[in-house]
């Protein structure tokens, strides 16, 4: 006699097989492209910034992405204060600082804590000491998950109203609404294209963030444009290494790879 199955099983099952349709993908990515390292939810998008602190005696400073971009877009920090995307190579100096560039712009002990007295809640390279504050923001809400990164869908999240990020400071940014969708051709004729979707990128950045230092504006024009370069850091590799959802997801951007 067939056995009864009831719903929950049935979803179950169904969950597990998508599952197992992903899982190929991203495990062949991992050793096929050699993908870097998956650190704790808590310490992906923490950057280490030490252009100068080593040298002066100093920690360096740990800058976690997670905790600011609920507060403000990507172009507050990457167009209006001036921080370059290259790792390094924004000379940030504590003189700065004081003069309100940089993170002085709110750290200034009205908008957020004074550099002042508090050196220790930037210059610590204990890559847990923010787990406890991590877990606290991320069960306050219902934040949509993503299987990788943060374990947060940042977009979703936005658009749910769960976060209202600043878009700018002092110079108020117009925005410039563009939802093309672009599909990008693979190299590799068993790789389905690449969807880029400018929507979601907009509603962090401004179009300067991307072009024209790393993207040509036109089409077709930007050269060695594959994943080899991507994973050193450039392009796409600019943001999704470190900070945006990581190259495991493969099904974000090429969303045909899970059939």
């Amino acid at each position: 006699m067939p056995r009864q199955v009831g719903p929950v099983t049935v979803a179950l099952v169904a969950a597990i097989a998508s599952l197992l349709l992903l899982a190929p993908a991203a495990t062949a990515a991992r050793s096929f492209y050699n993908l870097p390292p998956r650190p704790a939810p808590h310490a992906f998008g923490n950057v280490l910034i030490d252009r100068v602190s080593t040298e002066a005696g100093a920690k360096p400073v740990v800058f976690s992405h997670w905790l600011h971009r609920m507060g403000y877009t990507c172009s507050v920090c990457h167009t209006e204060l001036e921080f370059d995307m290259a790792a390094g190579s924004t000379e940030i100096t504590m003189e700065a600082i004081r003069q309100g560039r940089f993170c002085g712009a709110c750290h200034d002990g009205k908008n957020a804590f004074a550099p002042e007295g508090n050196c220790a809640r930037c210059h610590d390279t204990n890559p847990d000491s923010r787990a406890e504050l991590f877990e606290a923001v991320f069960n306050s809400r219902p934040f949509p998950t993503a299987p990788f990164g943060n374990g947060v869908d940042w977009v979703k999240a936005l658009r749910r109203g769960l976060i209202e990020p600043a878009p700018y400071l002092n110079v108020k940014i117009e925005e410039m609404p563009f939802d093309r969708e672009l599909l990008l051709q693979a190299e590799m004729g068993n790789i389905p294209p690449a969807v880029l979707p400018h929507k979601a990128h907009s509603e962090w950045m401004d179009c300067d963030t991307c072009h024209p230092a790393i993207f040509n504006i036109k089409a077709k024009t930007t050269k060695h444009f594959r994943m080899a370069l991507i994973l050193k850091g450039q392009f796409c590799g600019a943001c999704h290494l470190n900070v945006a959802f990581p190259m495991d997801d493969c099904a974000r951007c090429h969303p045909g790879i899970q059939e």
